[in-house]
């Protein structure tokens, strides 16, 4: 970890991609980002020149809202902070240089909005933006359930940046794009975990109990459901992707992952409020 824990000094201006803003990328050009597990230094490095003289101006800069900072935390694995706080991961040093860099540009411009920063799920890919700009992305095979882990780093850079964090229901809806309609289930649900883990499911995809998925005897596969705790207020967007179940008077049945978004893990049983939800255009 020695060679990993070096300082990093990264130009800026030969890491933004994308910006097409003069005023933007001479805003921040002249700055060096040092990078390690212990130091947020940041270099003030300008010099004005013209035809006739040469003058610094390092003791009039105004010290940035956001100091953005990135750290080895294993041999492939690095963390961007934001105010010394955590905010996601990435998997080498390009990438991580090339998110602190963006962050920097975007974070430390007078019309930023923190509410910019959203999640989107776009084939398979789960990526956390800032309006248009993509900073990080999250792909399936690499994380169980990818939506938490998502929802999770866009609240992390929400928090740091001083907005309201999103509720899970809040970023699944957005990440998917999916709209509350007025059909709604009122029933009972249970949750099926461990001892199915890795079978097939009755729409061919295999049961993964850490992801946010449910049974339903009737509804089509792929139905998202906004599905709300009756007891407690508590509430997870599911995908339908099994049948079942047929015990009882139970007609919804949650993958071990939501069932815990519930706090219903315990109690095994709940009375559920299920919302069906439906893609909206963003034309």
């Amino acid at each position: 970890m020695s060679t990993l824990s070096t300082v990093w000094a990264i130009s800026l201006s030969s890491l933004i991609s994308g910006a097409s803003s003069p005023t933007l990328i001479s805003s921040i050009s002249n700055y060096q980002i040092n990078a390690n597990s212990g130091s947020n230094q940041q270099e003030k490095v300008v010099n004005l020149k013209n035809d006739h003289h040469e003058t610094s101006i390092s003791s009039k800069l105004i010290k940035p809202k956001y100091v953005i900072e990135f750290s080895a935390i294993a041999e492939n694995e690095w963390l961007i902070l934001v105010n010394k706080q955590p905010t996601f991961k990435v998997k080498d040093l390009p990438s991580a240089a090339i998110a602190t860099a963006k962050l920097v540009a975007i974070m430390n411009t007078p019309n930023f909005d923190p509410k910019g920063l959203v999640p989107v799920a776009i084939k398979g890919e789960y990526i956390g933006k800032y309006q248009d700009v993509t900073l990080f992305k999250i792909s399936k095979p690499e994380v169980v359930n990818p939506s938490l882990n998502l929802t999770q780093w866009i609240n992390n850079l929400r928090v740091a940046a001083g907005a309201e964090p999103l509720t899970l229901t809040e970023a699944q809806k957005q990440m998917y794009k999916l709209a509350l309609t007025d059909e709604q289930i009122d029933g009972i649900a249970s949750w099926y975990g461990p001892y199915f883990q890795g079978r097939q499911t009755a729409s061919g995809e295999q049961f993964e109990q850490q992801d946010f998925t449910a049974a339903h005897p009737s509804l089509p596969f792929d139905t998202y459901l906004k599905v709300t705790n009756q007891s407690n207020g508590k509430s997870v967007v599911v995908r339908i992707n099994d049948r079942g179940p047929y015990v009882g008077e139970r007609n919804l049945d949650l993958s071990y992952a939501a069932a815990i978004a519930l706090n219903s893990d315990e109690i095994g049983v709940v009375p559920i409020t299920a919302t069906v939800l439906v893609p909206f255009s963003t034309n």
